[in-house]
């Protein structure tokens, strides 16, 4: 499929322990010409983003070891990523993630579940204001 308008093909990186979610986010992204990386712990996410430096990172914040927080802090922290967006996937309420959410690096959250328009459109938005 052509990528979507604006969005060209940036890569994006999908960080989520549960197997069902990255592959439905990773079917998204890539419907819309996305380069999707998937990684489904926090040390292999921080491996892929350091090699790849995605342009978008969609970050579960529930997973075992590191949770999404942590592994944003540290990702942040890798030469060259300072600035990566990060997009907060979240199962809890907002009311849990809100604040932390924007305290920890993150440019916004999704609650799944989510649907494919609300998601595909918030990366497209995304990236394209990023330039």
């Amino acid at each position: 499929m052509s990528p979507k308008s604006g969005v060209g093909t940036a890569t994006v990186m999908v960080v989520d322990d549960d197997e069902s979610v990255r592959g439905l986010v990773k079917s998204i992204l890539e419907r819309d010409g996305l380069l999707v990386l998937t990684a489904d712990n926090g040390e292999s996410a921080l491996e892929l983003a350091d090699k790849n430096h995605p342009k978008l990172v969609l970050m579960d914040i529930t997973m075992p070891g590191m949770d999404g927080y942590e592994v944003t802090q540290k990702m942040k922290a890798l030469p060259g990523l300072s600035d990566l967006p990060v997009i907060f996937l979240t199962g809890r309420s907002a009311e849990e993630d809100a604040g932390r959410s924007f305290a920890h690096g993150g440019l916004t959250y999704v609650r799944k579940p989510f649907s494919a328009s609300q998601l595909s459109d918030l990366v497209s938005l995304t990236l394209q204001s990023l330039g």
